[in-house]
This record gives C-alpha cells, structure tokens and sequence, in this order.
C-alpha cells in the first residue's frame, strides 16, 4: 500500500463514529415521532445519539367533541335560561295556596300545576343532556371541577323535587291546617322545593359565571 493510499485509511478510520463520540452528540429530545412512547418527565430516554432526558413540557393531546355535544349544550342553556322565572312562578302560586287553601285566587290554582310540570320537564331535559355532556367531555380538563359540582349541585336538586312533589299536601290537607290555625309556615313540601329551587339556582349562576361548557 503506498503513501497516500495508507493516509487516505487512517483519516477514514478517525471519522468513523465510535461510542464515545456518538454519545458526544446533542440529544435531540425535542422532536417526538408520531406514535412515539411517551416517557415521564424527567426520565432517560434512548435515542439514536444516546440517552436523553425527556423535556419537562409535555404537549396535552386535543380532545375532539362532537356536533351532538355542542345541540345538546345549547338545548341544556336555553331550557336553563326558562329555570329561574318558573321558579318565582311556582314560589308565588304555591304561597297563596299554602295560606289561602281553597280561598286562594283562581290563577294561582291554574298555575302552579302547569308551572310544576314545566320545572319537572326542564330539569328532566337538563338532567339527561347534562349528564351525557358530562360523560363525553370527561377527558377535557378546562372547567371540569366546576362542571362536576354542577352536576352533583342539580342532581341534588332533582333529589328533592321528586320528594317535595311526593309530600305536596292537597288542597283539603291545607284548608285543615289553615282551620287549625297554621297559615302558611313551612312544610315538607314547601322545605324540599325551595331548598331544591335554591341549590338549582346556585348551580345554574355558578355555570353562567365565566361561561364554562
């Protein structure tokens, strides 16, 4: 082998990778390949220039919802923006018969069946579009805490409205107890759906404060 030949080999032979200058390398930690095994923050990793620490910031994948997410939410607002007038509605009707019994005017007679149907048939709707959001949106983190005690706030409610309207006393029950000399006062059904109406309300302001989804 001449001279140049012999120089020629040995300058291939130093540009030929070795362990230690492989490992020299800056890791490219950086780039994540699609479908890559993500690591926890902070531990080693092998790449092809060696190991490497794993970037403390990890890049959340975006949850998709889909179009029946964002019909029932609307349908759930708007049948929410009908909650707080049938409330004063049925509060006002109910009081007249809780004091006056049979005595009590004639609209407040024709209203407050009507209006307790109306509540029942909202949160019936809210109840069933809610709780179905809630299950498809359980992977987003943004307003999650908030939409959990939304949720437990008005399946409480729903709790006692079913029990005030098993308790709700007739009008002959009432002109009995107006005769015994209780006008008004609190009763089990008047107790369970205004501390329903009450935590329906804290509820439906806690979700409009910010517009969480």
């Amino acid at each position: 082998m001449g001279l140049p030949a012999l120089v020629l080999a040995q300058a291939l032979v130093s540009l030929a990778p070795t362990v230690q200058n492989v490992r020299s390398l800056p890791p490219r930690a950086e780039y994540v390949a699609p479908g890559a095994v993500a690591f926890p923050q902070g531990s080693v990793a092998a790449t092809p220039w060696g190991s490497a620490m794993v970037p403390d910031t990890v890049r959340q994948r975006a949850v998709m919802l889909s179009d029946g997410y964002y019909t029932r939410l609307d349908i759930h607002r708007y049948a929410s923006y009908a909650t707080l007038p049938l409330f004063v509605i049925e509060y006002l009707a109910g009081q007249q018969l809780l004091t006056k019994g049979s005595a009590a005017p004639l609209w407040a007679e024709k209203v407050h069946k009507p209006a307790a149907y109306a509540v029942a048939g909202v949160f019936t709707v809210n109840t069933v579009t809610g709780l179905l959001n809630l299950a498809e949106a359980s992977k987003v983190r943004e307003g999650k805490q908030k939409r959990w005690l939304h949720s437990v706030l008005m399946l409480a409610a729903d709790a006692g409205m079913i029990y005030g309207v098993s308790v709700a006393p007739s009008t002959a029950k009432i002109d009995a107890r107006i005769a015994g000399g209780k006008v008004g006062g609190w009763t089990p059904h008047k107790i369970a759906t205004v501390a329903s109406m009450t935590v329906a309300t804290v509820g439906y302001v806690m979700m409009l404060v910010g517009k969480s989804d």
